[in-house]
């Protein structure tokens, strides 16, 4: 009974004090939202300017390795706690970011009264190389592209079944594609049916035209949560995916 109640404990403890981000299902649809997107590297970690901020930040200064969009920011305020020298500066908290010297990420940054990163943060990190590579490219593409991302985050019904865990995007599986990812342009009507639908990048695949076919035939989920105006683009990338056992797939989400 009582390690059934210190289990419970611990559960809430967890929940109560854990990070909760409103985050994009996929983080490419920030980008138009975005002030400034780019792959930076951390050259500094330092204590807060403003000693009044010192409290819950610790600062980073950065070098910039490509700007997608916006202008440069040469330094961070970092919401979390950081061993410089022989102290601690910033706040522990479940929403701390830990940054080190020579961390290399890309940033989705909004420009703010004070210019902070945190746990929150839509980012990518080096770390995961291949996925970040791939997300140097889409962003390669996205920078030269005057139609916005799709940041009011539509969903396209595939119709997913959870009883199976299977969606129509299935009768792609097995795809031999020549490039790592595709890009439709979407025009909308007012009730947010597709007025058209059109490959910006296609995949240079076998499925190329059927992928196309089928996404002019396809609809948003819940229309009804959204505005649209007469026209209204975005874009929608396409991911080809291989798996560790060679399966080939696609995907609208971003692994």
């Amino acid at each position: 009974m009582n390690k059934t109640i210190l289990i419970l404990f611990l559960f809430i403890f967890k929940l109560g004090y854990s990070c909760v981000c409103s985050y994009s299902p996929e983080i490419f649809n920030t980008y138009s939202k975005a002030d400034l997107v780019a792959d930076i590297t951390i050259t500094n970690v330092r204590p807060s300017d403003n000693k009044n901020l010192s409290a819950k930040y610790y600062m980073v200064d950065v070098k910039y390795n490509t700007v997608y969009k916006g202008k440069k920011i040469e330094s961070f305020y970092v919401y979390g706690s950081k061993l410089i020298g022989k102290k601690y500066y910033g706040s522990m908290t479940s929403c701390s970011l830990g940054l080190n010297k020579g961390d290399r990420l890309i940033i989705f940054h909004n420009l703010d009264k004070i210019q902070s990163l945190h746990y929150c943060s839509p980012r990518i990190v080096e770390k995961y190389k291949m996925k970040f590579l791939e997300s140097k490219k889409i962003l390669e593409d996205l920078s030269n592209l005057s139609i916005q991302t799709n940041f009011k985050n539509f969903i396209i019904d595939t119709k997913f079944d959870s009883k199976t865990g299977k969606n129509e995007l299935n009768q792609f599986d097995g795809i031999k594609a020549k490039n790592s990812f595709a890009l439709l342009e979407i025009t909308l009507n007012t009730d947010g049916t597709f007025k058209n639908v059109d490959y910006i990048k296609k995949l240079d695949s076998n499925y190329d035209e059927k992928i196309l076919q089928y996404f002019q035939t396809s609809k948003l989920l819940y229309p009804e949560k959204f505005k649209f105006s007469d026209g209204e683009k975005f874009v929608l990338p396409i991911h080809y995916i291989k798996d560790e056992k060679n399966k080939t797939y696609i995907s609208l989400y971003f692994y």
